[in-house]
């Protein structure tokens, strides 16, 4: 009985209810003929654009998205290269991808556009900058005075690279360095012999040719060794070389993912953030280490650590130094260990060439600089592996005047890629283009002086 009176009363509550005064019930409905009338609206306006303006050949652009899709969909992020090398079979040798936010990005994989693209560029070729490090560095004033010699443009660019590049450059330096990279090798090929299986296979090779590389980058930098081939890593290499591909996959995700890190700290922002700041953190350790440093290998006045070099310039603000050193080494790990897997997974399918490189080199002592320009097959092999498969298959430049291509014509400031790696795999630049023939150097195969000057 008690339960009925309850009913009856909860019915007279809520017909005595007023009805709402707004009904929000439609909203959802409402925003959806929002959103599609925008998108068929900007649809048109682009379509009205293409008309008076032929567009490239190129991808599917949707409208805010661009042809971003693209790799959230058909394509895979860690696999760039096999991505733009589907993309120039759909396309042809000159397309345009869109950006999220309208820009046209222009991919050309044609000779002759790449050679007026890289060889006619003026003494301060102008290169898009990494957005995601930018925005970071222009929030971080107490570390960064500028965004760096990658990012800056212009005069900032020419500046940095003059007080910041002659000391690795030197031909003095490499020939100072060559005694402690033999004792890294050695380390190296210890290493491996001590993580080779019964099999004789090594597993997780690339990891620890990333360990070669922060030794070897490390030691031509800071002058002294810190232990990363050791059998067991301690557990600041190993937090440096995570954060080191940490940085180099937030950088990628941030370009060709949604761009939502810019309007709010997404997790992606904030992976890059951490990845930064531990290597900004662990480098800024290992130089204080080697400034307080009373003995060394690179202690005459011949060869003082470069970053001591580099901390004695009085042109450069003392953040640019310090910056400096911590984006040379960043980027040098990745590059020289990928470098060296391609190299050798290449070899591997030639031992005949595996001999040759072998005969030219002295096995009773160690490498000078002399031996290793008088073994031209190492040369040969070493620029054949960056022809098939460079560690940069492509680079980023802003056109500073106007150009045509393959009968298109672009203006000056179009963000351009000029993708070497695609070019140099293509036939009617080089003959067997996919075969890994270092022989192609040494003149065995008729080349065009050219493709050598552009691609080599």
């Amino acid at each position: 009985m008690a339960d009925k009176k309850d009913g009856h009363i909860a019915d007279l509550n809520h017909k005595s209810s007023p009805p709402p005064l707004v009904d929000y019930s439609g909203v959802p409905t409402l925003v959806v003929v929002l959103v599609a009338v925008l998108v068929v609206t900007i649809a048109l306006l682009v379509r009205q654009s293409d008309r008076k303006n032929p567009r490239l050949p190129g991808p599917l652009a949707l409208p805010l998205l661009g042809t971003r899709w693209l790799f959230w969909s058909r394509y895979r992020m860690n696999k760039l290269h096999e991505a733009y090398e589907d993309m120039f079979r759909r396309y042809g040798p000159i397309f345009a991808e869109i950006a999220p936010g309208g820009a046209k990005v222009v991919s050309i994989a044609e000779r002759s556009a790449l050679e007026a693209v890289l060889r006619n560029s003026n003494k301060k070729p102008y290169r898009p900058p990494t957005e995601i490090v930018q925005v970071y560095r222009k929030s971080r004033p107490d570390r960064y005075a500028t965004t760096g010699l990658v990012n800056e443009q212009g005069d900032n660019w020419v500046h940095l690279r003059r007080h910041l590049t002659s000391e690795i450059t030197s031909p003095h330096t490499m020939k100072g360095f060559l005694p402690q990279l033999n004792c890294i090798c050695d380390d190296f090929i210890h290493l491996l012999n001590s993580c080779r299986r019964p099999d004789g296979a090594v597993y997780g090779f690339e990891q620890l040719t990333n360990r070669m590389g922060l030794e070897s980058v490390c030691g031509l930098m800071l002058g002294t060794r810190l232990g990363f081939l050791e059998r067991w890593m301690s557990g600041r290499a190993a937090a440096l070389a995570a954060a080191v591909k940490a940085h180099f996959r937030a950088q990628r995700d941030s370009y060709y993912g949604a761009p939502l890190w810019k309007f709010a700290p997404t997790n992606l922002y904030k992976t890059f953030v951490k990845s930064e700041e531990t290597i900004h953190m662990i480098i800024s350790e290992l130089m204080e280490e080697a400034m307080s440093r009373t003995n060394g290998a690179a202690q005459d006045d011949g060869m003082r650590e470069i970053f001591l070099n580099i901390l004695s310039n009085p042109e450069l603000d003392a953040r640019d130094k310090k910056a400096a050193v911590i984006d040379f080494i960043t980027a040098g790990i990745e590059t020289l260990a990928n470098s060296l897997v391609f190299l050798l997974y290449l070899l591997s399918g030639r031992p005949d060439w595996q001999e040759k490189i072998r005969s030219e080199l002295p096995v009773s002592k160690r490498l000078e600089l002399e031996d290793l320009s008088a073994a031209t097959s190492i040369r040969d092999a070493t620029k054949e592996a960056f022809r098939l498969l460079p560690t940069a298959p492509f680079l980023a430049r802003l056109l500073d005047k106007p150009m045509t291509v393959d009968g298109h014509k672009l203006t000056a400031g179009t963000f351009v890629l000029a993708h070497t790696g695609a070019a140099c795999r293509r036939e009617e630049n080089f003959r067997r283009a996919r075969e890994f023939l270092p022989e192609r150097w040494a003149g065995g195969f008729e080349l065009n002086l050219n493709l050598i000057q552009t691609f080599s």
